[in-house]
């Protein structure tokens, strides 16, 4: 089981160039988010890099960014940038400024400064990256950096799994403390029922056929036996997914909706402060469910 959370990032050399990738993520309730950040000499390698990235992360707001060796860092001697100086651009700009300067009689000489300023005479020179050795090799740093990412989702996720099994306990005891409680419910409005009648001046024994048929029509109200099956068949289902290897987020979340349902059915049924009280604290206990669910892949 993995958290949608995690953080990886390897260090290498390609073509010369010192290279750092750095994979983050957080939780998304989309599918996958994915954010890419190329230097614009490996730009040609995006397309090979988001397939290895989707093949590795099926959920999150996921954060990925290349960044070339820098001067003084380690493990290289830094990014060399080329310039060029578009010769016959420059000739142009100074033949047509000049006549145009001419015609309008205006002063002065045109420098050198100010023509290199202008769009397009000087630029970066393009990178000389062969196209196998940019998408092979970086390919294999991205993996690298998958690799480590995946191990740190995979402690979060380990973490998250402990904190929701002992969650789904506390709801279990809690269901089985309102499975003890139905015969005392049911026990304890006969008595108030018949406490009423003799009140009233009305003398019923308890066999009399209303009083039984009252206590069935009761009983049949306040009964929880099903929603508490359904409710163990589906916390049972959730541990079954917290083994798996599978991405089991979505999954998760539904049987938290039903849960939830059930609950919320046996809340409406209840006729018991104390059966109240524990539905409340079962509610409580499910939202911590829902936001920790939240964050797995």
């Amino acid at each position: 089981m993995k958290s949608m959370t995690g953080f990886g990032a390897v260090e290498g050399r390609l073509a010369g160039q010192s290279l750092r990738v750095e994979i983050s993520s957080v939780n998304s309730r989309k599918g996958l988010d994915l954010f890419l950040n190329l230097p614009r000499e490996l730009a040609f390698c995006e397309n090979e890099l988001r397939g290895l990235l989707e093949k590795g992360i099926s959920r999150g707001r996921v954060q990925v960014s290349v960044q070339m060796g820098k001067a003084g860092t380690k493990g290289g001697r830094g990014t060399k940038r080329n310039l060029e100086i578009d010769q016959a651009l420059l000739t142009r700009y100074h033949k047509e400024l000049g006549t145009l300067a001419r015609r309008l009689k205006l002063p002065g000489e045109l420098s050198l400064e100010f023509l290199l300023k202008l769009p397009g005479v000087m630029q970066e020179a393009e990178s000389a990256w062969p196209e196998e050795v940019g998408t092979g090799g970086l390919g294999k740093l991205v993996e690298k950096a998958l690799a480590e990412h995946g191990k740190s989702r995979e402690r979060e996720g380990a973490h998250l799994c402990q904190d929701l099994l002992e969650r789904l306990a506390a709801l279990e005891l809690r269901m089985l403390e309102l499975k003890k409680l139905q015969p005392e419910i049911l026990l304890k409005h006969r008595e108030a029922l018949k406490r009423k009648l003799e009140e009233a001046g009305l003398e019923v024994a308890l066999e009399d056929e209303r009083l039984l048929k009252e206590m069935v029509l009761f009983s049949d109200r306040c009964d929880v036996s099903e929603e508490l099956t359904r409710l163990q068949a589906h916390v049972q289902e959730a541990r079954r997914l917290l083994k798996s290897k599978a991405a089991i987020g979505r999954n998760l979340d539904f049987l938290v909706q039903e849960i939830g349902r059930e609950i919320n059915t046996t809340g409406s049924k209840a006729n018991d402060i104390r059966v109240s009280k524990m539905v409340v604290e079962m509610k409580t206990e499910l939202e911590k469910v829902r936001e920790q669910v939240q964050n797995l892949e």
